[in-house]
Order: structure tokens, then C-alpha cells, then sequence
């Protein structure tokens, strides 16, 4: 059964898979740093030791996988040779998920774990450069502290009060209800909570005007599941998607989609991470945006349009509407729905509560443990043998000199064979599954409340756009990202930006990012940005600032002499008058 297009996500954003290179040397350090981490090591071990929890510091340093990708733009080939290393190719996509980039530093130890301080509270702090979005965030972050010691405070008093004691039993067992409700109450106050074995606490919370920070550590009793490391070195966790977030100035709950951990192992039981919810997620009219597609999906069957067949397209919908291109926001003009007349615009206040129940922690598992199955060899050979009774070559190599009818038809039968897969293998079809991942049962439920923390942001309008104001529109800098506003409803444009050196700035973010830099160590005193059509950039442009040898031919041109060349628009932007 062939798998339908899901419609209403038909405006995707198209990612830049490309993968910035880790440049990573061994060299050894200076006899007064070596003394210094020994000392530091000595310390841990002790502490360690004296509190009766031996940690596995040497996980301090984290080993990182060199990857590096480039994505022409192109249809993919989709022959069978290519997708013979299907679990390799499916299990760095998935690292690609939860990495939009790779840091160019590594930080090699962290200063944090030297420091005797403690994790609850300070796991923006532990997490140091680790972090995609790393910076000070003592100076912004609230502390979800208080609940959680209350309650631990409250079982050790209860159990030392209560330890050997009869007639303390005996009063327990007369006054279940009331503990009960006692216990319930406490529950819900903690940001600590234990569900069979697994203990979900909440650190640290942060919020501006473009993205909400909550901070968390997972322990379990266990030995935590092996876990696939990312090409930026960090461990693939995520919530599951059935995880919701309700925010006491929305209607209704949502669920948290695509919500991977920015973090790391603290030890063989700990992990510590960052779950980072743009703001544009948080203002999501669900309810407006259903009725809105009810009444345009009953606007297509008006016009005799099935968005449910098998051989619908986007290009068919355009052409039956009689626009060029497809967009729900141009529906206005062939008689269609607005959706300013269904959907709220909808702003985060300045304080809030939200409820969080986090359902399922999944991870992916390490190559060597994924059981995932190959494709068939009877639908290997079904592929083949149709592809020669057409006489299509199935070498990668061949694929472009094929006409556009045989690409068609190489499509087809590429989708026929995997559709067959996904019938013999229905739970493959999910991202993750038994056969790729683990899954650490639960429902941690949350009550937080939160106070956005707008200081050091600064917002300017930019305005590089086209001649029909597409582009980007404005940018915002908070203490620790560059976020740019966007309008391009036909996806025309690829927008870049530069520091003040003029090198790319890095998506900071394991996801949720678009279009979002973190700011890191670079000099932002001045950023360039360049507005580049979406394919002359993905062919042609960023590959010269990719390539090996960019730093010889920097000598003769720059990346941003190139852009200043090929760019639709750019300017510059000066963030060094506003301090």
C-alpha cells in the first residue's frame, strides 16, 4: 500500500543538510593544565567516592564521529545499489535530524564537572560548550529547585520518622486517604519524578522572545541504553512524540513533535539535556488550523480535486486552481479560504504556566545494535528485472544520462519495492521503532511556571528581499541566537548569514532551528546577510565554502565576495553599537 502524501504539510522547510567539518587534532596539554585535570579528576573520584555514587568520569570526554555531507539539491538517485547500506544511510539521517550542524570547536574537558557544584540547577552550567546553543545562562535562566528539594527533604524526614517504629505504621495505615492526598500534592509541586526507575528532573528554565529552554536530567537505575551517537558526538534522545505541552494561554494541549535533547552522558546512569521549543511552536492555533483545513479541503472537492489519490501532486492542484505554484496562502485569490479567517495570531505573554507530560523517553540505538531488515532479495530482484525490461541501467553513475520518462519509471518501481518492504515490515514505516530504538517507559508529568526573560535582545528590520518583498525580513539576537524572520511562501530562497570574519554562523540546535544561529564564540559585532536563490546556493555556492581546498582560494576570493556577487540581496548588520 502505497504510503499518502500528508497534504497539510505540504510547505515543509527544506533543510541545509550540509555538514560543517570537525576539525579535531590530538595534542597534549601544557604540564600546569595536565597537573590541574588530574587534580580535578582526583577531586570527582573523592566525591564520588564519599557519597557513595561512583561516577564514570571519564566519560567527560566525549569521542566525535567525523561526518561530512553535501546535498546538491538533486533528485536521488533511489536505485537499489543505493540503498544497499539502507540501515547506515537511514541511521545518519536520523543523526542529521538531531543535529542541524556540527560545532567547528570542540570543547575537549569541561571546567564544570571540576567544580564542586551541584547538578540540579546548574545543568545549562554542566553542560558548558556542549551545548549548541551554549553560552552564560546563569545570568537568565531561572532555577526549578525549590519543589524538588521540598519533597526530597520530605521523604528522608519521613522515613527517619517512621524507621522501626510500629506505632508510626500503624498511624500510616489509618490515615491512607490523607497521605495519599498529601503525597499527591507533594507530586505535583516536585520538578523530581521517578516513574520504574526512571527519575525525570527538571533543572532550569528559560524563555525570550524566540525560543523556551528547559533543562532536565535523566537517571535511571539501570544502566543507561546504549545509545547512537550523533556526527556533533551527542547521544540521539528525544521525548516521544505522544509527550504534550499545554500552556495556560492556549485552549488546548500539543504535542511535542521532533523534540530532541541537546545534551550528554554525565555518567554510565545520567544524562543531562536541553529541550529547546521555538517560540513559533508555541503559538500554534491547532484548533484554527483544523477548521481551516476542513473547509479548503472542502473547497478542493468543490473544484473536483482529490487530495487522497494516488496520482495527486502539487503540480495538478496549481494547475487546477490556475496558479503557478501552489501556496495556501494565495487560496484568497482563485475564491478559496483565508486563514486569517480561521487562525488566531497568537502571542506568547510575558509570564505563563505550562503543563508538561512527558510520555516515553526514546533513543536510537548504535549501529551495531540496530536489527532493522534489509531489503529482500526477491524485491532486490523484482526492482532489477524491471528495471532491465526497460532498459534502465541501475548504476548510480548512469542516472543522469537517463530520460525523463525512465527517471519516472525508476520512481515508480524504487517506491513500488519499498512499499512491498513496509508491507512485510509495517513498524520500519516509523522513525523510530523496536528494531532502531530504545524506549524508557513513563509519564512524567510537570507544572511550570515561567517568566520571559527579554534582556540583552535586540531586534532590527532588514528588509533583504526581492522585488516582490520576499526574503528576510527582520532579525532577532538574544544573549545566545540569531534568529531571522522569513517570508518566502514559495520556498524560492535560501538565506544565509555571516559573522564578522565572514564565515557561516553554525545552527546551534539538535532540531527545531530553521533559520536560527547560535551565536557560540563567534564575533557578531557585524553579520552579513544574503539572500541566494534556493538552488544556485545548494549546487553551486555553498559548495565553495565547503571545499577542501577553501582556504587557498579565500587567498584570490572570499565566500562573502562570492555572495556579494550571486546574491538575490544582502547588507550588514551592526550589533556592536547596541552594548
Amino acid at each position: 500500500m502505497a504510503k499518502k502524501l500528508d497534504f497539510d504539510k505540504e510547505k515543509n522547510n527544506r533543510n541545509d543538510n550540509v555538514i560543517e567539518e570537525i576539525m579535531q587534532a590530538d595534542f597534549p596539554l601544557p604540564k600546569q593544565a595536565e597537573d590541574a585535570k588530574n587534580e580535578a579528576f582526583s577531586r570527582i573520584r573523592e566525591m564520588a567516592a564519599a557519597s557513595g555514587h561512583t561516577e564514570n568520569t571519564e566519560n567527560m570526554v566525549q569521542r566525535l564521529q567525523e561526518k561530512s555531507t553535501g546535498s546538491s539539491g538533486k533528485k536521488s538517485t533511489g536505485t537499489a545499489k543505493s540503498h544497499k547500506k539502507f540501515k547506515t544511510v537511514y541511521k545518519t539521517a536520523l543523526g542529521l535530524t538531531a543535529a542541524a550542524a556540527v560545532f567547528s570547536t570542540v570543547c575537549i574537558t569541561n571546567p564544570a564537572f571540576a567544580e564542586n557544584i551541584p547538578l540540579v540547577g546548574n545543568v545549562f552550567k554542566q553542560l558548558g560548550n556542549s551545548m549548541g546553543f551554549y553560552g552564560d545562562y546563569s545570568k537568565y535562566a531561572k532555577q526549578l529547585t525549590d519543589s524538588a528539594e521540598d519533597a526530597e527533604l520530605a521523604d528522608t524526614n519521613e522515613s527517619q520518622e517512621d524507621g522501626g517504629n510500629p506505632q508510626s505504621a500503624q498511624a500510616e495505615d489509618q490515615n491512607t486517604t490523607e497521605n495519599n492526598n498529601a503525597d499527591k500534592t507533594k507530586d505535583n509541586e516536585s520538578y523530581s519524578k521517578t516513574v520504574d526507575g526512571t527519575t525525570v528532573t527538571l533543572s532550569e528554565v528559560y524563555c525570550n522572545e524566540m525560543a523556551l529552554y528547559l533543562s532536565m536530567t535523566i537517571h535511571t537505575e539501570d544502566k543507561f541504553p546504549d545509545t547512537f551517537i550523533t556526527s556533533d558526538g551527542k547521544p540521539n534522545i528525544k521525548l516521544s512524540e505522544n509527550s504534550t505541552v499545554k500552556y495556560d494561554y492556549m485552549d488546548e494541549k500539543s504535542n511535542l513533535f521532533n523534540a530532541y535533547l541537546d545534551g550528554k552522558m554525565l555518567d554510565d546512569n545520567t544524562y543531562a539535556g536541553v529541550l529547546r521549543i521555538p517560540v513559533e511552536d508555541m503559538t500554534v492555533d491547532d484548533a484554527g488550523w483544523t477548521k481551516f483545513y476542513e473547509v479548503r479541503n472542502a473547497f478542493f472537492k468543490e473544484k473536483g480535486i482529490d487530495v487522497d489519490s494516488e496520482d495527486f501532486s502539487f503540480d495538478k492542484l496549481a494547475q487546477a486552481l490556475g496558479m503557478d505554484e501552489y501556496s495556501d496562502a494565495k487560496l484568497p485569490q482563485v475564491g478559496g479560504p483565508a486563514i486569517s479567517d480561521y487562525v488566531k495570531d497568537i502571542k506568547v505573554p510575558d509570564r505563563f504556566a505550562m503543563e508538561l507530560d512527558l510520555k516515553d523517553i526514546v533513543g536510537t540505538l548504535p549501529d551495531d545494535q540496530d536489527t532493522t531488515p534489509d531489503i529482500p532479495q526477491d524485491l532486490r530482484d523484482e526492482y532489477n528485472q524491471k528495471m532491465a525490461e526497460h532498459g534502465i541501467s541501475t548504476d548510480d553513475a548512469d542516472y543522469e544520462s537517463l530520460t525523463e520518462e525512465q527517471k519516472d519509471l525508476e520512481h515508480q518501481f524504487f517506491t513500488e519495492m519499498w512499499n512491498e518492504y513496509f508491507e512485510r515490515y509495517p513498524e520500519a514505516i516509523e522513525g523510530n521503532n523496536r528494531y532502531n530504538s530504545w524506549t524508557l517507559k513513563g509519564d512524567w508529568k510537570f507544572n511550570v511556571d515561567v517568566e520571559k526573560n527579554t534582556s540583552d535582545t535586540v531586534k532590527k528590520d532588514v528588509n533583504v528581499v526581492d522585488e516582490n518583498g520576499d526574503g528576510v525580513l527582520s532579525i532577532t539576537k538574544t544573549p545566545f541566537e540569531i534568529t531571522m524572520k522569513m517570508q518566502d511562501p514559495e520556498a524560492k530562497y535560501f538565506a544565509v548569514m555571516l559573522d564578522a570574519n565572514g564565515d557561516i554562523m553554525p545552527y546551534g540546535g539538535v532540531s527545531n532551528s530553521n533559520n536560527t544561529y547560535a551565536i557560540q564564540d563567534r564575533d557578531i559585532s557585524t553579520v552579513y546577510i544574503y539572500l541566494c536563490d534556493y538552488y544556485e546556493y545548494m549546487d553551486e555556492l555553498k559548495g565553495y565554502y565547503w571545499s577542501d581546498d577553501y582556504e587557498e582560494k579565500a587567498k584570490t576570493r572570499t565566500f562573502k565576495q562570492l555572495l556579494d556577487e550571486r546574491a538575490v540581496a544582502g547588507t550588514e548588520v551592526h550589533f556592536d553599537t547596541d552594548k
